[in-house]
């Protein structure tokens, strides 16, 4: 708790402090917090200062509260831009200082079919290599990244370990190649029962269906990513601005 928080109402410090705790995984996701009637017992404070403390960390995106079994740890959604390219690993500690870890399913050379070859600019049967990983923030499964690379650009690759390091930094501190640009495409779909199983969801739960082809500096197509993101854990958002050649197009009414 910083060193000023006992100027504030008693009930902010209070729900500071369990916040403190649930981005330190002292409270993990979906556990239970302390009743209205602990934490009144445990600061000493009224019932009434204690549901206001709680009522904030719902409030702020942390917790969920369900009439007659209590308030349970939730965090609050990762947020994509998609305006901005960057990794998975990036892109959660730029939020929150969460663990992050995979689980590699498979990283395996295959040969490039129509799909690989359209989305790459590769021959068929080219070599690729196939990169698929569940990724995990703070114990929870979050998404599976399927990572599609022409093997020409990237002798060896396998030779890392993707289970312990970012696929974006290898890229770049091994073998010089900077993703500048990105194309990309966001669907829902429904889990199957495969993927429900590596989420940790239910069959037929909402997931972002994201594919996108990223670029280096001279126009190569570096990657093809698919990836299967939780629909409860994620959000996406853009930044839109007018441009100011199209003003006059614009449809304005009169008021």
């Amino acid at each position: 708790m910083e060193s000023t928080d006992y100027l504030l109402p008693k009930y902010v410090q209070i729900k500071n402090m369990i916040i403190e705790k649930i981005e330190s995984n002292q409270f993990e996701e979906n556990s239970k917090l302390p009743s209205e009637r602990e934490i009144s017992e445990k600061y000493g404070v009224s019932r009434m200062t204690a549901r206001k403390a709680l009522k904030m960390v719902v409030e702020s995106g942390y917790a969920s509260s369900h009439v007659g079994k209590g308030t349970y740890v939730h965090k609050p959604k990762l947020t994509k831009n998609l305006t901005e390219i960057e990794g998975f690993s990036f892109m959660v500690r730029r939020q929150r200082d969460g663990t992050i870890a995979s689980r590699v399913l498979e990283a395996k050379i295959i040969e490039a079919d129509s799909l690989l070859s359209e989305k790459l600019k590769i021959p068929i049967s080219a070599e690729v290599y196939r990169i698929t990983r569940i990724r995990i923030v703070d114990g929870v499964p979050i998404a599976i990244q399927e990572s599609n690379l022409p093997a020409q650009f990237f002798p060896n690759l396998l030779a890392h370990d993707f289970s312990m390091t970012s696929l974006y930094k290898t890229i770049f501190e091994e073998y010089g190649v900077k993703i500048v640009s990105s194309t990309q495409i966001l669907n829902i779909e429904y889990a199957d029962k495969h993927k429900a199983e590596l989420l940790g969801i239910k069959e037929h739960d909402a997931l972002f269906l994201f594919n996108s082809v990223s670029y280096d500096a001279d126009n190569n197509a570096i990657e093809y990513c698919i990836h299967h993101m939780r629909g409860d854990k994620c959000s996406f958002y853009n930044e839109l601005r007018t441009n100011s050649s199209a003003i006059g197009s614009l449809p304005f009414r009169k008021s």
